[in-house]
């Protein structure tokens, strides 16, 4: 299970469209893919689709909240945060990569 700030990506529905606070623009589908990637049991990486790009949420040390998210823009950029959590258990977010695929 992945959480971001208390939110776990287990809990997102699965390709539902989601309605924007604005009128002009219509529904957007959002997907989300879970993945297990070291083979013991526990997703521990989501990949989530919209129509703004592509998102990664990590949980590298297994305890159930992301560590590391990286989103793929439509125009080719990508960024990579590293997520650290305070002594209080509120999160913050370091950029440590950017570029252009």
């Amino acid at each position: 299970m992945i959480a971001v700030d208390g939110f776990a990506a287990g809990g997102f529905p699965m390709d539902e469209p989601v309605e924007p606070d604005f009128d002009d623009v219509g529904p957007l589908a959002v997907s989300t893919d879970l993945f297990d990637l070291d083979g013991d049991g526990h997703y521990e990486t989501a990949v989530r689709r919209t129509e703004a790009g592509i998102t990664v949420a990590t949980d590298v040390d297994g305890d159930g909240v992301t560590d590391k998210f990286t989103a793929f823009g439509r125009d080719g950029q990508y960024r990579t945060w590293e997520i650290f959590r305070e002594a209080n258990g509120i999160g913050r977010g370091e950029m440590t990569e950017s570029g252009e695929l």
